[in-house]
């Protein structure tokens, strides 16, 4: 008697396994989104509190300008003390070297997108270092379906909410 698989036995463990595979990758990506939203949120929050530590130790104001590309996917984010220059982080090279800029660029460039009200040329915030104030604002960051809100109050804090009033930060339209 030989010992041993029939083609028809390995056919139906595939099968069985393919099957198991196909309803575990929904869950899996899902985790992946909340994961990769996590990492960016982490940083992005850690860049934020570094540009306010700047901007508490001067007597300038900072403006914090999105930028964004939605075919390629891509967004970055410039903080720079008030100019008539306004630095384009897609384009870092144009900007004057006498002006004070700082860029974040995501981890997850094409995995997450930042949603605000208004996007480069325009900032969607000023942090004044004088009164350690920030102008009330928020921006959406978002992973798949997975979304966190970063509001920006004026007495200088900064929060972290989940699916919060995202309607006051979310326009699609531009």
């Amino acid at each position: 008697m030989a010992k041993g698989f029939t083609l028809l036995e390995m056919l139906t463990v595939l099968l069985i396994i393919s099957s198991m595979m196909l309803l575990a990758l929904p869950v899996w990506q899902q985790g992946s989104d909340q994961a990769i939203l996590e990492k960016e949120q982490r940083k992005l929050y850690l860049f934020l509190r570094y540009i306010q530590a700047r901007v508490e130790n001067s007597n300038e104001i900072w403006l914090l300008i999105v930028n964004r590309d939605q075919l390629q996917q891509r967004w970055c984010i410039t903080a720079q003390i008030k100019n008539e220059q306004i630095c384009d982080c897609f384009s870092p090279q144009s900007c004057s070297s006498q002006l004070s800029a700082q860029f974040y660029y995501p981890s997850y460039a094409g995995k997450t997108m930042l949603i605000s009200k208004s996007y480069y040329p325009k900032e969607i915030t000023r942090l004044n270092g004088i009164r350690n104030t920030i102008s009330t604002a928020c921006m959406v960051l978002q992973a798949g379906e997975r979304r966190t809100l970063f509001s920006f109050f004026n007495i200088g804090s900064l929060k972290l909410k989940n699916n919060q009033a995202l309607s006051a930060c979310v326009n699609d339209e531009t």
